[in-house]
């Protein structure tokens, strides 16, 4: 019995030493806006062929901000962005309002590749918090031209508005046309998924930002987000360096908000055909690692009765807002033991950088 138990703990540091010790070419991180335990547990009961079936390897994050027990999604993307605690709103700085190093911003230093594809406007708090640093989340202007003055490679998802000056329909005062500058830098500029389609893979910039406020619900589409993520890494595929994208199910949160329940499975319907193409890629590729999370639960959801083929379940909720449950971590890919267990919300972020760049330091 003992021998055993010595050749379990050994295969364990075994492993976690080697995990650490892992670089991989590309990572994939899938982030379900609100999509608690239980909105997973909704989607595997009513979908067999769920691709959260595929994942050994689970753990579970805690997502407490710096200054709240209930985290905002600035706050929530924040940390896994950057590797640290802030306060709700805060959109990639410090509780005192210091930029905060993003993984976005050191995997350009490295030479790679990055990506955002989301269905709310690519400025929200959660891509904000990647791609820019404001004091609040509500700033999208800011942060869309933080956006134009950088060099991010594929941004796909809404918020045009925030690019345009208001004699162009858009939001801004400063009478910026953003649309111009990127283009300027040889961007590809597709207004809708079919002009997005045309779009030869061999081309490395491009922002494709499809209406000028949120992407329509999953039901009122004629794409899914894994179309548009296996777009997007169709694109990034050319860097042979590699590339860190960040893919959003934003609309997740918003029908757990309104308690809409139907609504919320064609959500994780949608969040999952992403991962099913991060999946594909990741296992043709065999160097990439996908890690799929959550930035916080919302509404208090759970499963409270239906048919036992998993149709026509009913949803309760005991919130109309974000609640402090812990929401699950779900890895794939060279690293992925490193997300097993029971982990503060910035540690996602902290193992994120090390697997980007084993010599980065805290």
């Amino acid at each position: 019995m003992k021998l055993r138990l010595v050749v379990l703990f050994c295969l364990a540091a075994f492993n976690l030493l080697n995990a650490q010790n892992v670089k991989p070419k590309n990572i994939i991180i899938l982030i379900g806006d609100g999509m608690g335990i239980n909105y997973v547990g909704a989607s595997l009961l009513q979908d067999p062929n769920s691709p959260f079936k595929e994942f050994k390897t689970i753990g579970l994050s805690i997502t407490c901000s710096a200054d709240k027990l209930i985290t905002d999604s600035a706050a929530g993307a924040t940390a896994i962005a950057t590797g640290y605690l802030t306060n709700n709103k805060y959109i990639s700085v410090d509780t005192v309002g210091n930029p905060l190093y993003t993984i976005f911003e050191h995997a350009e230093k490295l030479g790679l590749s990055t990506g955002v594809v989301v269905t709310a406007t690519v400025t929200h708090a959660t891509p904000g918090a990647f791609l820019g640093h404001s004091i609040s989340r509500y700033d999208q202007n800011l942060i869309a031209s933080q956006m134009a003055a950088q060099n991010f490679d594929v941004i796909i998802g809404g918020g045009l508005k925030y690019f345009l000056p208001k004699t162009l329909s858009g939001e801004r005062e400063d009478n910026r046309n953003l649309l111009e500058s990127l283009n300027s830098k040889n961007y590809s500029l597709p207004k809708n998924y079919s002009e997005l389609k045309s779009v030869p893979k061999s081309i490395t910039k491009l922002y494709a930002l499809f209406e000028m406020d949120g992407l329509p619900e999953s039901s009122k589409r004629n794409y899914t987000l894994g179309d548009l993520t296996k777009t997007a890494l169709n694109h990034l595929r050319n860097d042979k360096d590699g590339f860190v994208i960040m893919v959003e199910g934003s609309q997740i949160d918003w029908a757990g908000h309104d308690h809409k329940s139907k609504e919320l499975i064609n959500e994780m319907n949608d969040f999952s055909s992403a991962v099913t193409e991060a999946l594909n890629f990741a296992k043709e590729d065999g160097n990439t690692l996908v890690v799929i999370t959550s930035d916080h639960e919302t509404g208090g959801m759970s499963v409270t009765n239906g048919n036992r083929d998993g149709s026509e379940l009913e949803l309760s909720y005991s919130s109309g807002g974000h609640t402090p449950s812990p929401v699950g971590i779900f890895a794939y890919g060279p690293g992925e033991e490193l997300f097993k267990g029971i982990m503060n919300m910035n540690n996602i972020g902290q193992k994120l950088f090390k697997l980007l760049d084993p010599s980065f330091k805290f």
